[in-house]
């Protein structure tokens, strides 16, 4: 039987991990060492996966955001899956990650996302757009908004103001 108390080291990886997703990154060499720290908490999550440290709904979901911030349809797919797992137990911020998770892991693998929930800065226009191609005629009506899942123009708008408002 897993433990029932959360794992407070992970708890501090994840809230250095959010504290950087709060940042705007305008250069390059600010995004390499964004995915440079990326690594090295993923590296730091999955040892404590391997040791039987992941163990809890609110575990499974702050390893599922950091491996999110991977860079291998693997990382994402995992992600995917700790994401699933910790919504099956209850825990609702999880059903939006197993949704991105999953568009995630498409778009890595070269498939259309399904939910919509992938964006891409364009840097001429200095704006976030929608992440093409999309396939999304197969959903039910009502299964985004159980994920969580917000339109696209919303979240279009959450994004572009952060930009807006550095």
């Amino acid at each position: 039987m897993p433990p029932e108390t959360d794992n407070l080291q992970l708890e501090d990886i994840y809230q250095t991990d959010q504290a950087d997703r709060q940042k705007v990154y305008d250069s390059p060499q600010a995004v390499a060492d964004l995915k440079q720290r990326d690594a090295m908490r993923k590296a730091m999550t999955l040892d404590m996966m391997s040791k039987g440290e992941v163990n809890t709904s609110l575990d499974l979901y702050r390893a599922a955001v950091i491996l999110l911030h991977g860079t291998e349809p693997k990382d994402f797919l995992t992600s995917h899956r700790l994401a699933v797992l910790a919504a099956v137990n209850g825990h609702r911020p999880s059903r939006w990650l197993a949704a991105s998770s999953l568009d995630r892991f498409l778009m890595a693998t070269n498939q259309p996302q399904v939910y919509g929930t992938q964006f891409e800065h364009n840097a001429e226009e200095n704006k976030y757009q929608l992440r093409l191609p999309i396939e999304d005629n197969r959903l039910l009506n009502w299964e985004k908004k159980f994920l969580n899942v917000p339109p696209v123009a919303e979240r279009l708008q959450q994004l572009n103001g952060r930009i807006q408002g550095q």
